[in-house]
């Protein structure tokens, strides 16, 4: 069902008695009650109860029928209560109307119920240890009408909870964001249900503190520590640390975090922080002291992007790769009609080139990007004993022909992402496309290339296909190879420009692999 991270009790909460001059402490071997009328059927009801901004406290929730000598119905432990916080005793159906009993009782740590000294409720009494007491305690229960019921059948609700250290106070809550090691957050006892990783934490030494504190829990934290700038860098080893745990642990969810909070808000010297000084970010501070994963131009780049790629595809796993069909001669004549058949199809999103034009923050002027020219959507690959081809397709009639980035497509074909550029060992297109003729150019460090063979192609509306001698490749038998298209003006040996200018197959550093059925075999996968 659809996911909501909210607390369900708090659902249309109908306050019976809301007023409160004075809590009723409530101490061991001692008990508080309140009963109260429901005139129609409700599936909650709640105390508020005070702690004096103590932590750790907990406390046991028993409904009656009637009063305290009456059925009992329900009971539940809440821990870790908040201080001045409701509360709740959710029932496993709605219960009829009629008069009712809430007892606290067997607590820990300091709490108390607000009451009032006033009669402030007349349809209810207020009990001290079993037995009438002056005054009112908070009452609050939540009906079960059909707009309420209709929302708790169609959604699932999981109370959230936003301390990094503590863990669950019960089940059916999610975490959002914790130090090393993680806690299980879980609906049915010993089950795993949900777990957060992150890049970094807002923790310093057991509190919620500011990234702007050396002491925090930096990207390069691990082992317990966070090291000095000298061991500082962009391998994301407190992410990688949580990755590991949830990954033994293997909960039905992972909430990762953060995708974008590039917001850099400077809190002043007393703001309610742990290891704040004279300059406080809480959330963003630096390329260590920030949680950020998506790329960023300088600093850790697309890096933190492809650890979370790796990690998700360890966790949820991936399909095994679909085998390359039999060997196929194409003829390349801008008949595309023998392309028709040939496996596997590699696919790439629609409208990724749209072009931008956008206001900037304060005196920036505007931000423009109109690289965005021919849009991929579907590319294949085929072998006979002399050629390679390769076809790709995009969503409106391909460009004429530019020497500027038009049409590219690289290869990697030695399998070590070492050498070459990026890994790609050799280009085709680069220098553009004359009479129906490309070139194929081979790597010489860096972004140079040198020219190795002459390379057929013809493009017809929408359809792209083209020839690569295999001789100049140096490829052998079984064939494996990676490969990528890319149309960008703006490519000049600067593979970030993959992100945000023009279009590329499949994105960012994302490659394609061809592999024929022995290949796999050879490396131990099967089709």
């Amino acid at each position: 069902k659809p996911l909501i991270l909210a607390d369900p009790s708090l659902l249309r909460r109908n306050d019976l008695n809301a007023a409160q001059n004075i809590p009723a402490p409530l101490s061991a071997g001692r008990t508080l009650g309140q009963t109260f009328r429901a005139d129609r059927p409700f599936i909650t009801v709640s105390g508020k109860l005070p702690t004096w901004n103590t932590k750790g406290a907990s406390v046991r929730l028993t409904l009656y029928q009637d009063g305290p000598e009456g059925k009992r119905i329900k009971t539940h432990r809440v821990n870790d209560v908040t201080d001045n916080a409701w509360v709740f005793l959710n029932l496993d159906a709605p219960l009829p109307p009629g008069t009712y009993y809430l007892e606290l009782s067997e607590p820990e740590g300091i709490l108390g119920w607000w009451s009032h000294t006033d009669d402030s409720y007349p349809h209810g009494q207020a009990y001290a240890d079993g037995k009438p007491a002056p005054g009112d305690r908070t009452l609050s229960v939540r009906y079960a009408d059909e707009d309420t019921g209709k929302i708790l059948n169609f959604f699932t609700f999981r109370k959230p909870n936003p301390d990094y250290f503590r863990g669950p106070s019960g089940p059916n809550e999610w975490a959002w964001m914790e130090v090393y090691p993680q806690h299980v957050y879980y609906s049915t006892p010993g089950v795993p249900e949900q777990m957060t990783v992150s890049v970094a934490q807002n923790a310093v030494e057991g509190k919620l503190g500011v990234l702007s504190n050396p002491r925090a829990h930096g990207r390069s934290f691990h082992d317990d520590r966070q090291p000095p700038p000298s061991g500082q860098d962009y391998t994301g080893r407190n992410f990688a640390e949580q990755a590991e745990r949830a990954q033994e642990v293997d909960p039905d969810f992972v909430f990762i975090t953060g995708w974008n909070e590039w917001i850099a808000m400077r809190f002043p010297r007393e703001a309610p922080f742990a290891g704040t000084g004279p300059v406080n970010f809480v959330d963003q501070f630096n390329h260590e002291y920030s949680r950020d994963i998506e790329p960023v131009k300088g600093g850790h780049a697309d890096s933190y992007y492809y650890q979370m790629a790796a990690f998700i595809r360890r966790f949820k796993g991936v399909r095994k790769p679909e085998p390359a069909g039999p060997s196929r001669t194409i003829r390349i004549d801008g008949d595309f009609r023998d392309w028709r058949g040939v496996r596997p199809e590699y696919r790439d999103d629609r409208g990724d080139t749209a072009r931008r034009s956008h206001r900037g923050w304060g005196r920036e002027g505007r931000y423009r990007n109109e690289t965005g020219r021919n849009d991929f959507i579907l590319l294949k690959a085929a072998r006979d004993e002399e050629f390679l081809y390769f076809y790709a397709q995009t969503r409106e009639p391909i460009t004429p022909p530019e020497a500027n980035g038009w049409m590219m497509l690289l290869l990697n074909t030695d399998g070590d992402s070492a050498t070459g550029w990026e890994g790609y060992d050799f280009i085709v297109n680069r220098t553009g496309v004359t009479d129906g003729e490309g070139t194929l150019e081979r790597n010489r460090g860096g972004w140079n290339w040198e020219p190795v063979a002459k390379v057929q192609v013809r493009t017809k509306g929408r359809e792209m296909e083209l020839a690569l001698p295999r001789k100049p490749l140096s490829l052998r038998d079984p064939l494996r190879l990676d490969f990528k298209w890319i149309d960008s003006p703006g490519l000049s040996g600067d593979i970030l420009a993959a992100y945000t200018d023009g279009d590329s197959a499949p994105n960012g550093r994302f490659r394609y692999r061809y592999l024929t059925e022995d290949a796999m075999k050879e490396s131990g996968s099967s089709p």
